[in-house]
């Protein structure tokens, strides 16, 4: 098999509106090269984005969570890891007890669980269009394959993220994804299970594997690539773990490493 690519979604393929460029999506799909998302997005927040590219193989979400398999308007699941439902819940009132202010917010494959609307999911619904359930609080947490809060309060954000590690640093994998956002996975999940699950079931070449990212929850997959790319706007770690420093994600620096890789297609 050839080379086989894989690219985080916000601040990385997308633009800084949560875009698609004209560019991209001509490279990509030019290109013929196979193509796995691998975000911290809910499959269904990526469809739309999948069907733009005219992508048919199968797709990473929720931070390598669950792998699926994309149609037009459903996908259907692959492989999924839940969060242990004893320790999402004692998450969930831990939470609930040491910092009250936070809305607790957990995903299955298909569902978006808040427990109430706030400035945070209000931005959130207007960037991806998904209309949460206001049902975090009543319904049981069961199959949770990731839980998300957003606190915007770095400072807040890294005392948040200590205290659960303290507690739970071996049941959870903890990741900050992009500003304010940090994001709970059952352990050992993260994006390096897409590049596994790649090797695996699509037989992809280790060598022939690309990998691009920006954020300290793409770490795990770009260190299991053969080649690392690293956008410009991508935090100092990142840059450190890339065999390659690409343009920005404004700049369409995916698009400028695809015309590198495969120039007979362009």
């Amino acid at each position: 098999m050839g080379c086989y690519l894989i690219s985080d979604l916000d601040h990385t393929l997308l633009d800084e509106q949560g875009r698609l460029s004209s560019r991209t999506i001509l490279t990509v799909v030019k290109s013929q090269l196979p193509l796995m998302l691998a975000s911290a997005r809910m499959p269904i927040q990526m469809l739309d984005l999948i069907n733009q590219l005219q992508l048919t193989g199968p797709q990473t979400a929720l931070n390598g969570a669950v792998v699926f398999q994309p149609a037009v308007h459903e996908f259907r699941v692959l492989e999924q890891h839940a969060i242990p439902d004893r320790t999402a819940q004692k998450l969930q009132n831990l939470v609930k007890t040491e910092f009250p202010e936070l809305n607790f917010t957990w995903m299955d494959a298909e569902r978006w669980h808040v427990s109430k609307l706030d400035q945070q999911i209000e931005t959130e619904i207007f960037y991806t269009g998904i209309q949460p359930l206001f049902d975090a609080d009543q319904r049981p947490l069961k199959n949770a394959l990731q839980i998300l809060l957003i606190i915007e309060d770095s400072k807040r954000l890294k005392e948040v993220k200590k205290r659960l590690t303290a507690s739970y640093s071996n049941e959870i994998a903890i990741h900050e994804a992009g500003d304010g956002y940090l994001t709970i996975n059952a352990a050992a999940v993260n994006k390096g299970c897409a590049v596994r699950y790649l090797i695996e079931h699509e037989l992809a070449d280790y060598d022939q594997l690309v990998a691009f990212g920006d954020d300290e929850n793409d770490l795990p997959m770009l260190k299991s690539v053969a080649h690392p790319v690293a956008m410009a706007n991508a935090s100092q770690s990142v840059k450190e773990s890339a065999e390659i420093i690409a343009l920005s994600n404004e700049e369409d620096g995916i698009a400028q490493i695809i015309e590198r890789i495969a120039p007979n297609k362009f």
